[in-house]
């Protein structure tokens, strides 16, 4: 789920939230510019872990629908997206953290990021090292390909995606739908607004187009 900004706790050691890191400034400007969006971004420092993690928000001033027509049509902005260089989001993404990497004094990793449109937020975590950079165009290229299938026949739309999530293989006397491999493209979390402060939490199965209920996953 979308990380909460809660007060850090510790005075002299663990994650600091709010950390300088140089480069930041011109590793965020390549990402307005190249999502059309308004960069915010919050740092957490862990000296003990010798890192520094950014979770990072893009707001936009469109809707989702219209990002995925450029996309798809390889016209966003003046980039060539056609079919065989959609890599250039990951490959831009993964470079501007490379450059970001170079002037930091810490190893630093994307977190999380969410994209958020007039009409939904995508929520995408970090499975591994610079998994977020690496895997950016393919699950563009996801999301435009079931974007019919999780918007219900295009009768409803998310206004959370949280993406991935993973089943609570805790909970004890139930059939398990899935395997547990870490993957982006194996099912992802939505909320639907119900109307009168009640929602309706789904997981979409992408292998299988179909949703499931809540109750046997973790939104995270």
């Amino acid at each position: 789920m979308s990380s909460s900004n809660k007060p850090n706790k510790y005075r002299y050691n663990g994650p600091k939230t709010f950390e300088a890191t140089d480069g930041l400034d011109d590793f965020l400007r390549v990402l307005e510019k190249y999502f059309f969006a308004t960069a915010k971004v919050q740092c957490k420092h862990d000296s003990q872990k010798n890192r520094t993690d950014l979770i990072i928000d893009l707001y936009h001033n469109f809707g989702i629908a219209e990002c995925l027509r450029h996309f798809n049509n390889g016209d966003w902005g003046g980039y060539n997206f056609a079919e065989e260089s959609r890599s250039n989001i990951s490959k831009s993404l993964s470079e501007a953290l490379k450059t970001l990497n170079d002037k930091s004094a810490y190893p630093t990793d994307i977190l999380e990021l969410s994209l958020h449109f007039k009409d939904t937020s995508i929520i995408v975590a970090k499975l591994y090292a610079h998994s977020i950079p690496e895997q950016a165009s393919k699950i563009l290229t996801a999301i435009g390909k079931h974007f019919v299938y999780f918007t219900k026949g295009l009768t409803e739309m998310p206004y959370e995606i949280f993406v991935p999530i993973f089943e609570d293989t805790t909970i004890k006397d139930h059939t398990a739908i899935m395997d547990t491999e870490t993957s982006y493209f194996n099912y992802w979390g939505l909320y639907f607004d119900k109307g009168e402060q009640e929602h309706e939490a789904l997981i979409y199965s992408l292998n299988r187009k179909k949703f499931y209920e809540e109750s046997i996953f973790l939104f995270e």
